[in-house]
């Protein structure tokens, strides 16, 4: 196995922890691992224990991973190598769980009221129509450079490499063959321009008045550059797969490090985003805290929510940034079936030839 092949695995494992550490940080006030608390409770002594203990946790989780990692590269185990960072996902879901069940000891009931502003929104899509064209602009001039060096593509070419850097996948000069991956990354944009549009259109707001609100629609914001810029990763990683038949170096793997250093390039502009965003005051309301108005009984382990008497479709997150589907909402199941939907019958599509 190449070293490049188990480094690009340990660096993915010890990113993932360092980001799981800090994302407690980033939720509400008085949101503490998915679970509605008095907004003093995070920073008592209580709730900084919980917090140490559940980084505690990450941090084992993260070394243990990362040393199964090289321990198998070294013992010429490729399988360990590869079960490292699923592993790590549940040890640390896992912890994330384990604090949870904790939180909920210090669980407060939140406030019954609710907040509606009858105006219209005023947020705007960031980049307008320009900056969501632009991603799919680049998937469409990777596709122009590919049809002008048809050529060049082999009428047999690898496109996935085993743990030991053979190529055991493949596939054909067709349309199909060729621009399947910008199809891929298409769909894709496609659903992030839905969820950006949903943000500004489908999403309740937890104030709408005073300094609360101003954060919230700052956060809002940031947000919604995130999945802008989100896009434009998604557009270069997946031309970057598409354009990999022209290499000059035949068979031979790709390096890992290039989508890597994309995504690396993503986690930290989240990073600025949210170093960016302000924090969200907790008021109380009759001595109750707001979190996200949303009970805790719809969120399902902290991180799915199920509410089917919410018309919202997107609800934002108790844990990590970002904004996820109401499950309980028939809209989101549509969605969830056409983000299923290509990638399986591309999948199926290979099968059959």
């Amino acid at each position: 196995m190449g070293q490049t092949v188990v480094w690009f695995f340990v660096v993915l494992v010890v990113f993932l922890g360092a980001v799981l550490c800090w994302l407690p940080r980033f939720s509400r006030q008085d949101l503490f691992f998915a679970v509605t608390v008095p907004a003093e409770f995070p920073a008592s002594e209580g709730g900084r224990a919980i917090l140490r203990r559940f980084r505690g946790q990450v941090v084992l989780a993260t070394m243990a991973a990362a040393g199964l990692a090289i321990w198998g590269a070294a013992n010429g185990r490729f399988a360990l190598v590869v079960a490292a960072p699923p592993l790590h996902l549940l040890a640390t879901f896992g912890a994330f769980l384990a604090a949870r069940r904790n939180a909920l000891d210090h669980a407060a009931e939140p406030t019954p009221l609710r907040e509606a502003r009858l105006e219209p929104r005023q947020i705007r899509v960031p980049g307008r129509w320009i900056g969501e064209l632009l991603p799919l602009g680049i998937l469409g001039g990777t596709a122009a450079v590919l049809r002008a060096n048809w050529e060049r593509i082999p009428q047999r070419f690898p496109v996935h490499w085993g743990i030991d850097g053979r190529p055991n996948g493949w596939s054909t000069r067709t349309a199909g063959g060729v621009y399947g991956p910008l199809m891929i990354g298409a769909a894709t944009i496609a659903l992030l321009v839905v969820m950006i549009w949903g943000i500004v259109r489908w999403t309740r707001r937890v104030h709408v008045t005073g300094t609360a609100a101003e954060a919230d629609v700052a956060r809002e914001r940031r947000y919604l550059q995130l999945l802008l810029f989100s896009e434009y990763v998604i557009a270069a990683i997946l031309s970057w797969t598409a354009l990999l038949p022209l290499r000059p170096l035949g068979q031979q793997s790709p390096s890992p490090f290039v989508p890597l250093g994309m995504l690396v390039a993503l986690f930290l502009v989240l990073l600025l985003i949210v170093v960016r965003t302000p924090a969200v005051p907790a008021p109380a309301e009759g001595g109750r805290p707001v979190g996200d108005r949303t009970e805790d009984r719809y969120w399902k382990a902290g991180v799915f929510y199920v509410n089917p008497q919410d018309p919202a479709l997107l609800v934002e997150k108790r844990f990590g940034v970002g904004y996820t589907i109401n499950l309980g909402h028939w809209i989101a199941w549509l969605i969830l079936a056409a983000i299923i939907a290509l990638p399986l019958a591309m999948f199926l599509r290979k099968v059959s030839h």
